[in-house]
C-alpha cells in the first residue's frame, strides 16, 4: 500500500509531481479520490447509504462515511474508481450508471494526518435491497441507512442524534438489521461544504427521477 503512487496538485488543482500516499498524507499535498454516494427512495422518502468502517481501520476506525470510495492512482482517471464499488460491496456498475456531483475539495487535517483531497463525487440510485450487498469484510463492517433529511438536521444542529437502521454483516456472510442512533462524531470528519455538496446533489437526482 505505501508505495501506491499518486499525482500531488496545488490548491488550484496543477499538477506538479507524483509521490507515494505515505509521503502525500504526511506532507499534506493535493490529490485525487473516487467517492459514490448511494441514494435510495423508498416508500417516498430519501435516504443515503453510508458504510461503516471495520473496527481495524487505520483511520477512522468505525466511523461512518462514504458509501464507497479509495484513491486515484497516478495511472488512474474516475472511472477507476468503479473497482471500489466491486471491491466493497460487491456490486459491478458501469461508469454510466454514475451521476457525477462534482469535484469537491475536502481537506481533513488531523493531528499527524493531513489529508487533502480533490474529490471526484458520484451518485448512484440504488433500487435493490441493501441485503444484496456482498460487504468487504475487513473494510467495511456494516451499511447505514439513515433519512436525507434527518442527516441535514444534524449538519446543521438542529438535532443532536438521528436515527438509522445498520445492516451488519455477520460470519456467515449474511445480514443482520438494527437499529442505532448517531451523533456528529460518529461520522468521519469531512467538511460542512463537501456534506452540503453531497446533500444537494442528492436532492436533484431524486428530483430527476420523480
Amino acid at each position: 500500500m505505501e508505495t501506491e503512487q499518486l499525482v500531488i496538485f496545488t490548491e488550484k488543482m496543477e499538477r506538479i509531481g507524483v509521490r507515494t500516499r505515505a509521503e502525500i498524507h504526511e506532507q499534506g499535498y493535493w490529490h485525487e479520490t473516487f467517492h459514490c454516494w448511494f441514494v435510495q427512495e423508498v416508500e417516498g422518502k430519501a435516504y443515503l447509504l453510508f458504510q461503516k468502517r471495520a473496527a481495524q481501520k487505520k483511520d477512522f476506525p468505525s466511523l461512518l462515511d462514504i458509501t464507497a470510495a479509495g484513491h486515484l492512482l497516478s495511472h488512474e482517471s474516475p472511472r477507476d474508481g468503479l473497482r471500489e464499488i466491486q471491491e466493497e460491496l460487491g456490486l459491478t456498475l458501469s461508469f454510466t450508471d454514475l451521476v457525477p456531483a462534482g469535484i469537491i475539495q475536502d481537506p481533513i487535517l488531523l493531528g499527524s494526518l493531513l489529508d487533502r483531497e480533490f474529490c471526484h463525487v458520484y451518485l448512484y440510485m440504488f433500487t435493490k435491497p441493501i441485503p444484496t450487498l456482498v460487504l468487504q469484510r475487513d473494510e467495511v463492517a456494516a451499511i447505514v441507512q439513515i433519512a436525507l433529511h434527518d442527516f441535514e438536521q444534524l449538519l446543521q444542529q438542529r438535532n443532536s442524534t438521528i436515527p438509522a437502521l445498520v445492516y451488519l454483516a455477520d460470519p456467515d456472510d449474511t445480514q443482520k438489521v438494527t437499529s442505532a442512533h448517531y451523533t456528529l462524531t460518529d461520522f468521519c470528519p469531512h467538511n460542512t461544504h463537501y456534506y452540503n455538496a453531497v446533500l444537494h446533489g442528492a436532492e436533484q437526482l431524486l428530483r430527476a427521477k420523480r
